[in-house]
């Protein structure tokens, strides 16, 4: 269901130990959110009305599935809806989408569509887009047909929906836009089509956990899970009992557990790691060591749950901490070579190089720096910035070669990341994710229901002296060195990073002059030399 609840902090707390039931503490709850969200009952100040509001939600995961669970997930919706319409926080109308998606996982349980309908049209509302509109509502229309055609569906949500997208024709987004849905849709087995063609085998076993991968640290710990392919998710907290450490979880709507299960001692501010399997499919539950923030989200190709939890929100200020931990990031690795010019130079060995480079300065000027990989193997994109999320890293810097089917590109670009419309920055972001066009158009999607803006401008900064550094140290000898300036893509590799984190593109792999000056010492060196006076410019406050 992608982000569930995504930006609250956890709270552990001893109340509303009846809340799956309409009696006692859990009526009142139910009684207290239905007034707040039909209005008859004034806003409570902020956190009560926060509270209130997971705590229903926390009742929908318990309840699981049905109209119940659908019921649920809307009341919770709704009152996060009039928390936003009054006090106009963009961030409250994004996770009330998000758990009316929740309740619109199942279009044929009762209330789902309406789910749907109020998701889609709050979306576009938000977004002030009646394209976005159009796209949200596209979007529930095929999951209403496909699941009517394979007899999984009933009732009049496919013609609702048909009928409410008549109304916007006009806005309707390009053909390729609704194609990347499709394609989305078919590989979470969404489409009857995806099912005609054998693309999806509608018998098969439920999907289930590949694996389990975490990167502990005292300040913020990354869990990953894998699956074998799509499924909708859900996170919330554990009620425990007063003075219990706090419990955080997300549960796999309809996904087998691993054979084994697991209960994991961890180090740092996730003291535990928990896998069972649960009456709605598989919950891996996490044991804190005090109050935290949580973050959840997807990725795509293959399919995993990224969960991020760390003692302060993305952006929370530090004081006047200095700048003292870099991570560099040698772009790809092992079996992944990453883009290979036409006389055979490999992006993964250039990015090493410069890498090396950049690190044996910095050491001198007493710096701690962590090299995600000082050798050629394989490092995966969320590990990458899991490490330096563990490490507490001050600066992320991920090193790279661009390429292009237009050979005449040449130049040096630096990314932050960002949602984006530039085709060719989603070019970009799709070979350095190693997915298709519409997983990054998906990415897009997940990346707008992030708070992204807390990081954007000290990493735009970042970017920008990266950018005069680089042309600085190359232009001497090299002056036709083209400044590409600064772009924002969805990155893979910078998604979650806690401190301002680019991309650099140290140059066209893929064109021959470029490429020629890749191989040379001399390049990488000024290269190297460029990384180091920008991050000396950066902590310098220039």
């Amino acid at each position: 269901m992608g982000i569930a609840l995504a930006a609250l902090f956890i709270v552990a707390c001893a109340g509303h130990a009846g809340a799956g039931t309409d009696g006692g503490a859990g009526a009142e709850t139910l009684a207290l959110a239905r007034g707040v969200a039909d209005g008859g009952t004034p806003l409570g100040d902020r956190a009560t009305t926060l509270a209130l509001a997971q705590s229903v939600e926390a009742m929908a995961v318990r309840e699981g599935a049905g109209a119940r669970s659908v019921e649920l997930h809307t009341l919770a919706a709704s009152v996060l809806e009039r928390v936003w319409r009054i006090e106009g926080r963009e961030q409250d109308a994004r996770e009330a989408i998000d758990l009316f998606r929740a309740g619109a996982s199942d279009l044929g349980v009762p209330g789902g569509c309406d789910a749907a309908l109020r998701a889609a049209l709050l979306t576009g509302e938000l977004a002030h887009d009646a394209g976005a509109t159009y796209a949200e509502l596209y979007r529930v229309q095929r999951r209403a047909a496909a699941a009517q055609a394979s007899g999984q569906g009933k009732g009049t949500c496919p013609r609702t929906v048909e009928e409410r997208l008549t109304l916007l024709a006009a806005f309707r987004p390009p053909a390729r836009a609704l194609e990347a849905i499709d394609q989305g849709l078919a590989r979470e087995g969404a489409l009857a089509a995806a099912v005609a063609s054998g693309g999806v085998n509608a018998s098969r076993t439920n999907p289930h956990v590949v694996g389990i991968e975490s990167w502990p640290g005292p300040d913020a710990t990354r869990v990953v899970i894998i699956l074998d392919r799509a499924a909708p998710f859900g996170a919330a907290d554990e009620v425990v009992p007063r003075g219990q450490a706090p419990r955080t979880y997300v549960d796999l709507y309809g996904v087998d557990p691993p054979a084994s299960g697991g209960d994991s001692p961890m180090s740092g501010i996730v003291t535990r790691l928990v896998t069972t399997g649960s009456s709605t499919g598989t919950r891996v539950s996490m044991q804190l060591d005090g109050l935290a923030f949580r973050r959840v989200f997807h990725l795509a190709e293959p399919f995993r749950v990224v969960i991020d939890i760390a003692r302060h929100p993305p952006g929370a200020s530090r004081g006047r901490r200095p700048v003292t931990r870099i991570v560099l990031d040698p772009g790809h690795g092992g079996n992944d070579p990453g883009a290979i010019g036409s006389a055979g130079v490999k992006e993964k060995e250039v990015t090493l190089d410069i890498a090396r480079r950049v690190a044996t300065i910095l050491k001198k000027q007493n710096l701690e720096i962590l090299l995600t990989r000082d050798d050629d193997h394989y490092v995966t994109l969320e590990e990458r910035t899991a490490r330096a999320n563990a490490f507490s890293a001050d600066l992320f810097v991920s090193i790279h070669c661009n390429a292009a089917e237009n050979r005449s590109r040449h130049g040096v670009e630096t990314y932050v990341l960002d949602t984006t419309k530039d085709e060719i920055a989603a070019r970009v972001a799709a070979r350095e994710n190693a997915t298709s066009t519409a997983a990054n158009v998906e990415l897009g999607s997940i990346l707008a229901n992030m708070r992204l803006a807390d990081q954007a401008s000290r990493s735009t900064r970042l970017a920008e002296l990266f950018e005069r550094a680089a042309i600085a140290s190359l232009h001497d000898k090299y002056p036709d060195v083209l400044d590409g300036g600064v772009h924002t893509a969805g990155f893979y590799v910078l998604v979650g990073a806690r401190m301002p984190s680019v991309l650099f593109e140290t140059s066209y792999i893929s064109n021959a002059g470029d490429e020629q000056r890749l191989a040379s010492d001399d390049y990488k060196e000024r290269l190297a030399d460029a990384i180091v006076n920008a991050i000396k410019a950066y902590r310098e406050g220039r």
